[in-house]
C-alpha cells in the first residue's frame, strides 16, 4: 500500500508542480527516498525474492537503509521547513544530507564487524525520527500536514516499540507484534493517503509563499514604525469606526499590505490587533486613579468599543474576568 501511495504521490508532484521549487523539490526527494525503503520492505518481508539475492546484495541493501531511513528524515525536514519559509537554496540544502551519506560505510563496517548492533543502530534512527517529527509538528502550519506527521509519528513509535517489546525484551507474543504492526502500517497508509487526497483537491496547500518576496523587509519595518507611531502616539484604536482600509489610509499603505503584515508578520486579523489594543487601553483606564468615577461604559467607550456585549467577551477572553469581576479586584 505504502510503495503504491509513494508512486502516486511521484508521479502528481511530477505532473502538477514545478519541481524546481524548494517546497516541492524537497517533498519529491522524500518520496523518491521512501520508495526504496518502501521496495526494500517487499524484498524483505517476500521469502522467494531473499532466497533469490544472493546475502552480500541483500545485506549491502539492508546497510543503504540506515541511510535512506536518515535521508527521509533530513529531505522531510526540509519540506517542513520550506512550507514556514522557502528561502532555502537547494544546493546549499544538499549539506543537509553530508550525515546519511556518511552513514552508509559506517553502517557497512558495523554489520560487518558486529551484526548484533542491527537492533541499536534501528533504535537509535527510530528515536531521530520520533524527535524530528515532534519538532515538524510543532513548526508546520498546514493542517493535512500536521495530521501526516501525526501518523508518521504514530507509525515510527508503534514499530519501535513492536520490534522492541517481541524482538528484544520477548514481553509480548508474535501475533501482539504482528497486531501492531499492521495498525502502525493502517495508520501511516490513512495519512498518506488523506495527504495525497487534500494536495489534490486544495493544490494550493503546496504552493507557499516567501514572505521576503511579497512583504520586503524596508515595508515590513516603516508599517511597523508607523504603527507604533499611531497607535502608541495618536491612539487611533481608540476611534470606533477604525476599520481595515482607514487605518491603512492613515498609515500611507495599501489594505493588502496592512492585512499581509498583520496576518503573516503579527499572526493576527485587524479585529484581534485593535482588540488586543483597546482591552489594554481598558485595563489602564480601570487601574487609574479617576477609575472610582467613571462606569464601565465609559471605560468600553474610551476604549474604543462600541457595543457592551463585545467588550465583556473580547475582556474575559484575554483576561478571564469580566469588566465588573475585573474592576472589583483593582478596588
Amino acid at each position: 500500500m505504502q510503495l503504491f501511495l509513494s508512486v502516486l504521490f511521484i508521479i502528481y508532484l511530477k505532473v502538477k508542480f514545478d519541481r524546481t521549487t524548494p517546497v516541492i523539490l524537497w517533498l519529491a526527494v522524500f518520496f523518491y527516498i521512501k520508495l526504496v525503503t518502501d521496495v526494500y520492505g517487499i524484498i524483505n518481508y517476500t521469502s522467494w525474492i531473499t532466497d533469490f539475492i544472493s546475502r552480500p546484495v541483500l545485506m549491502t541493501y539492508l546497510a543503504a537503509i540506515g541511510p535512506s531511513e536518515i535521508g527521509m528524515i533530513t529531505s522531510l525536514l526540509l519540506f517542513v521547513r520550506s512550507t514556514v519559509d522557502n528561502s532555502f537554496q537547494p544546493r546549499k540544502s544538499l549539506l543537509f544530507f553530508v550525515p546519511a551519506v556518511l552513514s552508509f560505510p559506517i553502517i557497512c563496517l558495523l554489520l560487518y564487524h558486529f551484526p548484533s548492533s542491527l537492533p541499536v543502530m534501528f533504535n537509535v534512527i527510530k528515536i531521530t525520527w520520533i524527535a524530528s517529527l515532534i519538532y515538524m509538528i510543532r513548526t508546520a502550519q498546514s493542517k493535512p500536514l500536521i495530521l501526516l506527521l501525526i501518523s508518521m509519528l504514530i507509525w515510527n513509535t508503534l514499530w519501535l516499540a513492536e520490534v522492541n517489546l517481541h524482538s528484544s525484551l520477548n514481553i509480548i507474543s508474535e501475533a501482539a507484534s504482528w497486531v501492531m504492526f499492521v495498525i502502525s502500517e493502517a495508520i501511516l497508509a490513512v495519512g498518506l493517503s488523506y495527504f495525497l487526497l487534500q494536495i489534490i483537491a486544495h493544490p494550493r496547500i503546496l504552493k507557499f509563499e516567501n514572505l521576503k518576496n511579497i512583504l520586503p523587509d524596508s515595508l515590513r519595518v516603516d508599517i511597523e514604525d508607523k504603527l507604533k507611531d499611531k497607535f502608541a502616539g495618536e491612539k487611533l484604536y481608540k476611534d470606533p469606526g477604525l476599520s481595515a482600509v482607514s487605518l491603512a489610509d492613515a498609515l500611507n499603505i495599501s489594505p493588502s499590505d496592512l492585512t499581509l503584515y498583520l496576518n503573516r508578520v503579527l499572526k493576527k486579523n485587524f479585529n484581534q490587533y485593535i482588540t488586543d489594543y483597546r482591552i489594554e487601553e481598558s485595563k489602564r483606564l480601570f487601574n487609574a486613579p479617576s477609575a472610582a468615577k467613571m462606569t464601565i461604559e465609559q471605560v468600553m467607550l474610551k476604549s474604543g468599543f462600541n457595543s457592551k456585549s463585545v467588550f465583556n467577551t473580547a475582556f474575559k477572553k484575554k483576561t478571564g474576568l469580566t469588566p465588573s469581576q475585573f474592576r472589583k479586584v483593582k478596588i
